[in-house]
């Protein structure tokens, strides 16, 4: 069985690396770099973690192409390949739509713009000159000068019918969003699927890999309250709305808009109740969180990609189940 970590850019290198380095002696398959915006730059972190590991695949996650022109994204994969080889998938995206408004973007024909934005990458790791004249992106004569013709796996993140249905068709694997319920994790699946079936492709050679929010300790109620203060952040978000009526929770995300809006953090905190922290997440002591990851592995998951986080006592917890798992 597979599984992943995956750092969200809030904890320090040093930290990151520590756990980069434990993570894979404890089978973790692949090690994934959050792009948030303000925090820890992905590519630079994932450069960083292929000087600590040797055998977990390293993916920078999701390079949005209203950030990150073409060119540049396939020079970084391919230098960070040149360091790391045959270790190496892109994860692409439209990117959070509030940090895409705080940076002056408008995320316009986002399908166009991923469908391009795929191609472009592909055109240019063939090698010689390309010609490509997008929506957003355009390259005239752009060209790698060095590891040419060696192509790196493309994922697409989403949670969005239509985004989902374009990873079916083009991609190489699809990942899903943390925070998800178990109901909006496997209907996402089915919109990955549909669009690889829609072009004759086997949904069976789509890897479904998804973030899901994880924190464990021995009490179990310590982990849940952590949990929950990460719900808050996530429901921030208004593309959540379909995700939480999914639960059958009574919560009022606009309550939790608002309270963000406000930039009252606490009282969005509050508007969850405690039966979210594992209708959204994993969060209890480690056999309840196995439990829990044998759940989401059931609703057609190829690869759950956790958080490894916390105090040192609740990381090694977490890296106990990150063993545990990998040798089923």
């Amino acid at each position: 069985m597979t599984i992943g970590v995956f750092f969200d850019g809030f904890s320090s290198t040093a930290e990151m690396l520590e756990v980069c380095r434990e993570a894979e002696l404890a089978g973790a398959s692949s090690l994934w770099f959050a792009q948030h915006m303000g925090y820890r730059e992905a590519m630079v972190w994932a450069t960083a973690a292929a000087s600590v590991t040797t055998r977990a695949t390293l993916v920078p996650t999701a390079i949005s192409p209203y950030l990150w022109p073409p060119l540049p994204v396939a020079m970084a994969i391919s230098t960070l390949g040149e360091l790391a080889p045959g270790r190496v998938i892109l994860a692409v995206s439209v990117g959070n739509i509030l940090n895409l408004a705080e940076s002056g973007i408008d995320p316009k024909k986002p399908i166009r713009m991923m469908r391009e934005y795929v191609e472009a990458l592909r055109a240019l790791w063939r090698g010689g000159p390309v010609s490509f004249e997008g929506e957003l992106h355009h390259l005239r004569g752009a060209k790698m000068a060095f590891d040419q013709g060696r192509q790196f796996p493309i994922y697409v993140a989403s949670t969005g019918p239509q985004m989902l249905k374009l990873a079916g068709d083009i991609s190489d694997g699809v990942l899903l969003s943390a925070g998800l319920t178990l109901a909006s994790t496997r209907r996402c699946l089915e919109f990955a699927s549909a669009g690889a079936k829609e072009k004759n492709r086997d949904p069976a050679g789509l890897r479904k890999c998804s973030f899901i929010n994880f924190n464990v300790s021995k009490d179990g109620a310590t982990a849940r309250a952590a949990i929950l203060r990460k719900l808050a952040f996530l429901f921030r978000n208004r593309g959540h709305a379909d995700n939480i009526k999914s639960s059958n929770l009574d919560i009022d995300h606009p309550a939790i808009i608002a309270a963000h809006a406000r930039h009252d953090f606490d009282a969005a905190v509050k508007l969850l109740p405690a039966e979210a922290a594992n209708a959204f997440a994993v969060a209890g002591t480690p056999s309840e969180c196995r439990a829990r990851l044998e759940e989401y592995l059931s609703v057609g998951l190829d690869e759950p990609v956790i958080e490894v986080s916390g105090s040192a006592e609740e990381r090694k917890l977490a890296l106990d189940v990150v063993r545990e798992v990998a040798r089923r």
